[in-house]
């Protein structure tokens, strides 16, 4: 099969699975650790997006967008992202959720490094005014190369979080663990697997999960289309908010 057929095929396929699997709300392209194997010195970044529409019997608005810009140097990475999901439905809002993400690694010797981050999100649909999360820790590479990378770390977190419906705010220490699997499987595609573990200091019972699961394929130059799915799982939930959120995404991103 020519490749531009191949490609065609490729991407028809994705859309007609993520055209099946609509997600039930709003998901926020972003993926903190997402894989970044290029070692050149200098600016990078990429700009996702979708929107969607429809009306008569059925009136819906759909937009997610997700931008991120890097700094790279020698033992040095700088990341900013800020992503964004909003939904309506019959002129009801259905869902909406903003964060914006700064991190940076600090390489040392062999596979080690040091991650430090601050991050704010805003999700009224699970009573978040807001939740701020400033965390620091080691990550240590098992493999990073143009193939892909394996990866663990352990962050120290402090969170901050403002309810709706409620005064004051709550300030609690979390530990934050993750594990990440890229992976290049072929010229055009890549895999990103990310999970996170992040339980309260004080109450291990009491932890949050999250799973995000990315494919990325390149359409031409720096266009790629990337679809996906992610999982957040609360084990302490608001009152009045559903323990467990799940979606699926869709969207074109183009690099530069």
């Amino acid at each position: 099969m020519p490749a531009i057929a191949h490609r065609l095929f490729v991407v028809t396929c994705l859309l007609s699975w993520v055209w099946a699997v609509t997600p039930t709300h709003a998901s926020v392209i972003l993926n903190a650790l997402e894989s970044n194997t290029s070692d050149e010195p200098g600016w990078s970044g990429r700009v996702d997006g979708l929107m969607s529409g429809s009306g008569g019997n059925t009136e819906q608005f759909l937009i997610e967008t997700g931008a991120q810009v890097r700094w790279q140097a020698d033992r040095d990475r700088v990341r900013l992202q800020l992503s964004g999901g909003y939904r309506e439905s019959n002129n009801v809002e259905t869902a909406r959720n903003l964060v914006a993400h700064m991190r940076h690694n600090r390489q040392w010797s062999g596979p080690w490094s040091t991650v430090s981050f601050v991050q704010i999100q805003h999700n009224p649909f699970q009573r978040l005014n807001s939740r701020w999360l400033v965390g620091l820790g080691p990550r240590y590479d098992f493999t990073r190369d143009a193939k892909g990378a394996v990866a663990v770390g352990a962050t120290a977190m402090l969170e901050i979080e403002r309810l709706k419906g409620e005064a004051g705010h709550l300030s609690r220490g979390r530990l934050s663990t993750f594990l990440h699997v890229a992976r290049q499987l072929s010229a055009n595609t890549k895999l990103d697997a990310v999970g996170f573990w992040q339980p309260l200091f004080s109450d291990f019972s009491a932890s949050r999960a999250v799973g995000n699961l990315t494919l990325t394929v390149q359409i031409s130059g720096q266009v790629d289309l990337k679809v996906g799915a992610g999982v957040q799982d609360n084990a302490r939930p608001p009152e009045g908010v559903k323990r467990t959120d799940w979606s699926t995404f869709t969207g074109l991103g183009v690099s530069f």
